[in-house]
């Protein structure tokens, strides 16, 4: 992408940049301390949420669905970003939801443990790394690389 391309960025872009970045960051953190509560068994009582999460899923399914169909997509497209969006929204739901629980009931053992603040930089890191890979994923892409051999 040329330079001339790029926006430049401005006061109203930086602030919902940092709106974007801050509500990524907290969602990746409490999916690490979802993860850590799930892998220690500490996530006591995960089959009595699990329906709200599920749901919340079929949700996430439906909704792709009906913005995909307004895009024109043909069906196997509708479908797979449908069902790619559901997965990762449970996984999201599952994760985070039970993170916010573990930090709800033991906050005072993240806080000691430092653990947060590990979470909360990888989850800045990763939050980095995804915008960088949305920006820039047709530069990534195997049909790219494919047309750039064949241009030299």
């Amino acid at each position: 992408m040329s330079m001339a391309r790029r926006r430049r960025l401005d006061a109203e872009s930086l602030g919902r940049a940092g709106v974007l970045v801050a509500g990524c960051t907290l969602v990746l953190t409490a999916s690490f301390l979802g993860l850590v509560a799930l892998v220690s068994g500490e996530a006591t009582g995960l089959s009595d949420r699990l329906p709200v999460y599920v749901l919340g899923m079929a949700t996430a399914f439906v909704g792709s669905v009906l913005i995909a169909e307004t895009r024109g997509l043909d069906g196997r497209s509708v479908i797979g970003a449908a069902g790619a969006t559901a997965l990762g929204t449970f996984v999201i739901l599952t994760l985070g939801g039970e993170g916010v629980l573990h930090a709800v009931r033991n906050p005072d053992a993240l806080l000691t443990s430092q653990l947060l603040f590990y979470f909360l930089a990888a989850g800045m890191i990763a939050t980095g790394f995804g915008y960088w890979a949305i920006k820039h994923w047709q530069e990534l892409s195997i049909r790219s690389r494919k047309s750039s051999f064949t241009r030299g």
